[in-house]
């Protein structure tokens, strides 16, 4: 597989760029340094993977078999190399410190100036098979950029790049080469940044209304059972219900009762205006509100939700919630709290919770 050695120079960059941009343009064809994958290989991923194409060859879901044909582990199917990239939902913080490797593809598009780009070739030549355990890194390099073209879609340019996946011991497991096509302004009127913005793709914020969440990376605070009372009110929290967040997360909560996912099932026999969210969703939410407010250290002990309405998408979810209780118990330091859930129609899940805080005074009799 020839793909590591290969040295590559454009021979096209458009002439109208800014001389800064087409250095930064040409500076991308060298090789970028390898970019380790957030998750290693394991079974849910391959399994997940199988799942969704009825793919049910042994060599991926048979340890046995695998090992009869010398593997130590199930191996991924080809293509699943992406699954431990996956693109986070949201991408508001740096994974263990430090910014994600954002796909060249959108490095591209930014720097040509060019609002629209979408896949139209994908090429993956495969080496080294993966198995479980295996941490994938990635490097990636542009190979071409074409003159600007005419297309039915609209006019743009054209490019080509590769994706280099290595094992944690360098082997070459596959060169993804990717042709996209950017379009959506006129030649010449370029109003390029040189300056990337954060993060995978907008198009992900557009489709989830994060402007309305106002989410930032959690400034996490040690909230003390000693410096709270009853009454107290918990900050407001709003998050939008779109269509994507519900699909989203039937993935993963591995519910896929149709309610959920499937738009005209949710309006036809369950007769509801939209997808909805499921129970666990609910819970999850729960929890989260109470430790965005009592900090990391704090424990959920209990959760109720009652579901008296659907939230569906299209909705704004609006959580608010109060201490009603301060108490000790079998040693712990707790708050009951009373939570709402509220679309912008008003109250739909009322909920609750019982908070374990962490105490000044250490152990409490």
């Amino acid at each position: 597989m020839s793909t590591d050695s290969e040295n590559v120079t454009l021979d096209y960059v458009p002439e109208y760029l800014a001389d800064d941009v087409k250095e930064q343009l040409r500076a991308l064809t060298t090789e970028s340094e390898p970019e380790a994958a957030p998750l290693e290989v394991n079974e849910y991923l391959i399994r997940h993977w199988c799942e969704t194409l009825e793919d049910g060859n042994p060599l991926y879901l048979d340890h046995d078999y695998a090992r009869s044909q010398g593997f130590d582990s199930i191996v991924a199917p080809p293509g699943a190399v992406m699954t431990t990239f996956a693109m986070q939902f949201r991408w508001p913080w740096p994974p263990a410190g430090r910014e994600p490797a954002r796909h060249i593809h959108f490095v591209v598009k930014e720097l040509l100036d060019l609002p629209v780009g979408i896949i139209t070739q994908v090429e993956l030549e495969n080496g080294t098979p993966l198995q479980i355990g295996d941490r994938v890194s990635v490097s990636q390099r542009v190979v071409s950029i074409s003159p600007w073209k005419k297309t039915r879609l609209g006019e743009g340019h054209f490019w080509t790049m590769d994706r280099l996946y290595r094992n944690q011991e360098g082997e070459l497991v596959c060169r993804e080469r990717m042709t996209a096509f950017g379009y959506g302004r006129q030649e010449g009127a370029s109003t390029v940044s040189t300056t990337a913005s954060g993060g995978w793709s907008p198009a992900v914020e557009d489709v989830i209304e994060g402007e309305k969440t106002g989410y930032q990376p959690p400034a996490f605070v040690e909230r003390f059972w000693e410096d709270v009372q009853e009454g107290d009110e918990l900050p407001k929290l709003v998050m939008p219900i779109t269509f994507t967040r519900c699909v989203y997360l039937a993935s993963a909560t591995r519910d896929f009762s149709p309610q959920h996912s499937n738009r005209e099932y949710a309006q036809t026999r369950s007769k509801t205006k939209d997808v909805f969210v499921n129970t666990p969703f609910n819970l999850g939410m729960v929890s989260r509100y109470a430790t965005d407010w009592g900090g990391p250290r704090a424990t959920v002990r209990k959760m109720k939700v009652a579901m008296r309405d659907n939230l569906c998408a299209g909705d704004e979810m609006i959580m608010t919630g109060k201490i009603t209780r301060k108490y000790v118990e079998d040693g712990d330091a707790r708050v009951d709290i009373d939570i709402v859930v509220a679309t912008q129609d008003g109250p739909v899940v009322p909920c609750g919770a019982t908070v374990a805080l962490p105490s000044r005074t250490g152990a409490i009799a």
